[in-house]
Order: structure tokens, then sequence, then C-alpha cells
């Protein structure tokens, strides 16, 4: 198999089984904060809950596109336990890295690769991304 095919089958796996992401509210998150992408129809909400700086909770709910419900599902699992300045950091890379710069992203972000050239997928990957740090920089962390 293909690095492309493996990266597709774990953007489907994340698609068809996202962590993380509730039905319900978010009403136990400390930070909640929504994106949307009307031209995609994309419309979710990150929550999370900080510890000393830490993200100790991380979810997320609504609907999307596969890339944007994949993309937030795996934002979570890569940044859950971590610090807010690790999540940041990452953050901006993958912004850099969506946009075609030679950035290192963590491995387990590397399926996206598979919508990297796609330019009107790109808010789908994002999405997620800035609405976490819409609520960290809301939080002053």
């Amino acid at each position: 198999m293909s690095d492309s095919q493996l990266y597709k089958a774990q953007l489907l796996d994340h698609f068809k089984k996202p962590r993380n992401k509730v039905v319900g509210e978010l009403s136990t998150m400390q930070v909640v904060k929504r994106g949307s992408n009307p031209r995609c129809g994309d419309d979710i909400e990150v929550g999370f809950s900080l510890n000393n700086n830490i993200i100790q909770a991380i979810q997320f709910r609504g609907r999307g596109c596969s890339v944007c419900i994949a993309s937030a599902s795996m934002m979570t699992e890569s940044i859950k336990g971590q610090s807010t300045e690790y999540a940041k950091k990452i953050a901006a890379q993958m912004q850099g890295w969506i946009a075609g710069e030679d950035v290192n992203i963590p491995q387990m972000l590397l399926p996206l690769e598979a919508v990297r050239n796609h330019p009107a997928r790109k808010k789908c990957v994002m999405l997620a991304w800035h609405a976490l740090v819409e609520g960290m920089d809301e939080c002053n962390v």
C-alpha cells in the first residue's frame, strides 16, 4: 500500500470513527469556540479544559465534510495532554504546512497530506485548529 493510499485510509477512519467527538453539549469544557465554513457546510465547536496550561481535556462536536471531521479528530488526539505552548506551535506549523511551506508536523497528522494540494480543502483542514487557537488566545495562554 502506498503512502497516499494509507493516508486516505487513515483520513477515512478518523472521519468514520472520530476521536473525541461528542453529540451533546460541550458544557464540561472551560473554553468553547465555534468555527464555520459556509462554502463547505462545516460547522464545529471545539472545547477544551486547562490545568496549569496543560490541555487536560479536548472535544469537538458538529458537522462537516470528511476532511474537517478527520482533521478535528487528529487535532484532538495530537494535543490532548500537551501544553498550550505546544498546541500553539503545532497549530502554527499546520498553518504553514497546509500553505505549502516546508515545515515538519507530527507523524500522526501526516494523513492530511492527501488533501494538502487541494486549495479548496485547506480551510476544511484548518477550521478546528483556528477555533482552538482563538480559544487559547481568549484565555491569554
